[in-house]
């Protein structure tokens, strides 16, 4: 008799312990990563410049009303606008002059309006990033980061 209730015994323990061993949940490794320096992130806003320091930063100054938005490709989840300045005034060049039409490649939105009533300061500076959309939309110049927009 007591080795039924024994069988009996070590099956229900069997059965107990293979139910709750086989769940096992999978863990991702980015939930091990702990931050070492979360109390010292910089989040502070970007400044913008001010005309001046933009001018000095900047190749190139065009003063225009003439500009349209070419394209919009979206890289690593981040936009991009490609921008196509039909005339303008030069304020600042390292050349004697440019020929018009020149695209540009930009960061943010210019967000130019469809009236074409106002114009704008476009601080450029030969193109850093974006290799391949430089070549592909033959764009000559990129607008300065952090530059004043109007």
């Amino acid at each position: 008799m007591r080795i039924p209730r024994f069988y009996t015994i070590l099956m229900m323990l069997a059965t107990l312990s293979a139910a709750t061993s086989c769940k096992k949940e999978y863990v991702r490794p980015d939930h091990y990563a702990v931050d070492l320096f979360q109390n010292e992130k910089n989040e502070q806003k970007k400044r913008v410049l001010s005309h001046e320091e933009a001018a000095e930063k900047s190749l190139i100054v065009i003063k225009s009303n003439e500009t349209e938005l070419l394209s919009t490709p979206v890289i690593n989840k981040k936009a991009v606008y490609i921008y196509k300045i039909n005339a303008g005034r030069l304020m600042k060049t390292d050349k004697d002059s440019i020929n018009f039409p020149v695209r540009i490649i930009s960061d943010q939105d210019l967000k130019i309006s469809s009236t074409k009533s106002d114009s704008l300061f476009m601080y450029l500076i030969k193109p850093g990033s974006y290799k391949l959309l430089v070549d592909d939309f033959g764009v000559r110049y990129q607008i300065l980061p952090s530059s004043p927009v109007r």
